[in-house]
Formats: C-alpha cells, sequence, structure tokens
C-alpha cells in the first residue's frame, strides 16, 4: 500500500509499505480521509524533539485524525463488522503499570499512540490494535461525510476541555488561539449556551472564520492588546474561562492576565519551546490551572450529527496522498489552512 513516511523534520516521503495485519482483538480500516493534527505539524517541523518518550524511530506513518471503513475484524471482535463506516482511534498501553491496572490506560507511561508510536492513518490502510465499539471506534452515519468524520477526533478533543471547564450559562468564555481546535472549542461552548464566547487570533482569515462561526466577539491579537481587550469587555472582572489553544509562551502569560480570579485556564495547546514563569498569579488570583488530555468521541458525534457543531467550513484544503508533503507545508501558513484533510 501507499503510505506517507516520515524521516525527520519536513522530511516526508511516498513509499509502498506492507499492509497492516488485523490482530486477535482489532481492526483494519481501509482510510478515507485524515486531518494533519497540531501535533503532527509539531513532529514535522521539530522532528523527534517534540515527542522523545513516544516517538518511533524514522519511517513512522503519522495521522490519527480519520475515518474510513473497516476492512477487517480480528477473531475475538464481535460488535464491529467489515463495512461499517467509522472513526477511530488507537493505542498500546502495557497493561501491566499501575494506570494500566486501575482501567485508566490513556495514563500509562508506557502508552504508544497511533501516530505516534505506531503506524497511524497517512496510509491507504490502518490497523487498530485492540477495537472497541463507542470506546476507540465509532460508527459513522451514512449522512456525516468521510472529511467531516475525520475532524471528529479534534472537535472531541473541544468536547473534553469545555466538559471538563464545567461552564454555567453566565459565563464569557475566552478562547486564545483560533485553529482547528480553537474554533471547535468555540462551537462546543456555544452549543452549550454560555453567555459569551471571545475568540483571540493573529490570522485575519482564522478571525474571519471565527466570527461567522458564531463568536460573539473577536480580537485581533496582532494588532490589539487582548488583555486589555478582555478586560474592558468584561467590565474588568476577566473571564470565567481561558481556552489556551495557541500553545505559545505569549498566550499562556495572557491567559494568566486575563482570566479572573477564581477563574479556570483549560490547557490544551502544546508548547514548541519552554515557558519562564513566575506563578505568583496563579496563586494570588486563585486561578485553577487544568490540563486536557482526552476526547469526547460520543458526544462530538452526537453535535455533528444534531447540526449543533459545524466543522465543514473549517476543512479549507484537501490533497491526495501523493501531496502529503505539499499538504504538510500548506498546513505551516495559518493564513491560507485551518484544516487540512489528505485523501489516500
Amino acid at each position: 500500500m501507499k503510505a506517507a513516511v516520515y524521516y525527520g523534520a519536513g522530511d516526508i516521503r511516498i513509499e509502498n509499505v506492507s499492509e497492516p495485519a488485523v490482530e486477535p482483538d482489532g481492526i483494519v480500516i481501509q482510510v478515507k480521509a485524515c486531518g494533519i493534527c497540531g501535533s503532527d505539524l509539531h513532529i514535522y517541523k521539530l522532528g523527534g524533539a517534540m515527542e522523545s518518550e513516544l516517538l518511533m524511530s524514522s519511517g513512522l506513518i503519522m495521522g490519527h485524525e480519520f475515518s474510513g471503513d473497516v476492512v477487517e475484524v480480528g477473531a475475538n471482535v464481535t460488535d464491529i463488522k467489515k463495512g461499517d463506516r467509522v472513526i477511530a482511534t488507537g493505542w498500546k498501553p502495557c497493561g501491566e503499570c499501575h494506570w494500566c491496572q486501575m482501567g485508566q490506560p490513556l495514563l500509562c507511561r508506557q502508552i504508544k499512540i497511533i501516530g505516534i508510536g505506531f503506524p497511524g492513518a497517512f496510509a491507504e490502510y490502518v490497523s487498530i490494535p485492540t477495537a472497541t465499539l463507542d470506546l476507540n471506534v465509532f460508527r459513522l452515519a451514512d449522512e456525516i461525510s468521510y472529511e467531516v468524520g475525520a475532524t471528529a477526533e479534534p472537535l472531541s478533543v473541544a468536547v473534553y476541555a469545555a466538559t471538563t471547564a464545567e461552564p454555567v450559562a453566565t459565563d464569557t468564555v475566552v478562547v486564545l488561539g483560533a485553529g482547528m481546535i480553537g474554533q471547535c472549542v468555540l462551537q462546543v461552548f456555544k452549543a452549550m449556551g454560555v453567555a459569551k464566547v471571545i475568540v483571540t487570533e493573529t490570522s485575519k482569515k482564522r478571525l474571519e472564520l471565527a466570527r461567522a462561526m458564531g463568536a460573539d466577539m473577536v480580537i485581533n491579537a496582532a494588532e490589539e492588546d487582548p488583555v486589555e481587550r478582555v478586560n474592558e469587555a468584561t467590565s474588568e472582572m476577566g473571564a470565567d474561562i481561558v481556552v489556551e489553544c495557541a500553545g505559545v509562551p505569549a498566550t499562556f502569560h495572557q491567559a494568566m492576565e486575563m482570566v479572573r480570579r477564581g477563574g479556570k485556564i483549560m490547557q490544551v495547546g502544546v508548547y514548541e519551546e519552554p515557558i519562564q514563569w513566575e506563578p505568583i498569579t496563579l496563586i494570588t488570583k486563585n486561578i485553577r490551572l487544568i490540563g486536557c488530555l482526552g476526547g469526547g468521541f460520543l458526544q462530538a458525534i452526537e453535535f455533528l450529527g444534531a447540526g449543533k457543531v459545524n466543522t465543514k467550513p473549517l476543512i479549507s484544503h484537501e490533497f491526495p496522498l501523493d501531496k502529503a508533503k505539499e499538504a504538510f507545508e500548506t498546513q505551516l501558513k495559518p493564513d491560507e489552512a485551518v484544516k487540512i484533510v489528505i485523501k489516500p
């Protein structure tokens, strides 16, 4: 089969590789669409330094935001059938550590994640080694396209972040960064009925899209001071919830300054460089800083099916697998791209 194989920073090649074999507890999926995630982009730009504990050596097939058709089913799998339209995610925990024994395999220190620790979906076929319906494999309704289905994974991250924040109807939420995750966070909070969602971003294209997707206020952080604007918009109280999706030191510090006393910061963005931080603000404002690693797939699919969230406008480009490198290079341009989908 054809696959986009990663060999180092900026080096992705289209190669013929062996098709994955089905495992007894797993399935094999024919990939129809796979999105480029921010984590894929970090690895593409910086190489193994980003994921030193989890990243495979050169020869990795990335890709974990995907949809497709089940073509092989392991002998021990009874609730998934050949021909099912699905979205899926995959992991390989050690099975022996404290967290695995406690039934929380995603906290396993030795876990291998699809597209990082073992081959992902920038390929014609992908193997899910352990497949359980409605846990890590989810049926895709016929009315949802494969392309939109591939956005369910980033949407699930947004759902997890928003629900973990435990918003109430009177909350003002600020989203820092209007890439794919930020756009999804915006829509999820709107679907949950909060009073106001403010989005800050430096890309005019992404700000225009955020406004079209329902943001109550957008702030161009390249032209205005977002902390001052948020304070003005909240009568100097600050935001109840700040969701940091940009993953740059400046936005981390902005989040600390614009959140209200006793408020919450949801940390979603992944940083490419260390942050110099004096935590006194966290203490004196009694802020809750909450890391977000998880996904709410079932609710994400429900939002898509009910039309409460619309991710189709967020797909700015589609590329064939043969042009995977061009796709990655385009994804690096925030004034041009939001979500890029590769179609084998």
